[in-house]
C-alpha cells in the first residue's frame, strides 16, 4: 500500500499536472522508502501505515518527492540506470558495466534530505545476537 494517495500527490504537484501513472509511481516510491528504512521500527495500523500522524505526514511527503523524481527521470523501471551514453541518430546506446559510481541515482536527493532532517535516515537497526 502506498503512503500517499493520488489526491495527495495531486495536491503536492499543484500547479503541475499529475501523471497518468500516478498510482503506480506512488507504489514504487513507497517501496523505495521501505527499502531505505529497512530496520526502522514504528507502530503501524492493519494496512502497515504509520499510526503516528507526524510520521505519516513525513512518509506522505517522502513518497510524493520520490514519485515526482521517478516521473522526472522518465525511467520508471530503472532499465536505463546503467546507460552511460546515448545518441539519437542511428540509435547508439552504450551501457556501463555497472551502475556503481555511475548512472543516475534511483533515489531523489530531496528524499534523502527530508529523511535526514527528520531524523529517519540513516537507519541503524538493532541486531540480536
Amino acid at each position: 500500500m502506498a503512503y500517499a494517495t493520488v489526491e495527495e500527490f495531486t495536491d503536492y504537484l499543484d500547479p503541475d499536472p499529475v501523471p497518468a501513472n500516478a498510482s503506480r509511481l506512488l507504489g514504487r516510491a513507497s517501496t523505495k522508502l521501505d527499502k531505505l528504512l529497512t530496520g526502522a521500527v514504528y507502530k503501524t495500523d492493519s494496512d502497515g501505515l504509520p499510526t503516528d500522524p507526524a510520521l505519516a505526514a513525513v512518509f506522505r511527503e517522502a513518497v510524493c518527492i520520490q514519485a515526482q523524481y521517478i516521473d522526472s527521470l522518465g525511467d520508471e523501471t530503472g532499465a536505463m540506470a546503467n546507460v552511460s551514453q546515448m545518441e539519437l541518430g542511428n540509435q547508439k546506446i552504450v551501457r556501463a558495466l555497472s551502475v556503481v559510481g555511475s548512472g543516475t541515482s534511483r533515489v531523489s536527493p530531496d528524499l534523502i534530505d527530508l529523511l535526514q532532517t527528520k531524523g529517519l535516515w540513516p537507519v541503524y537497526p538493532y541486531t540480536w545476537g
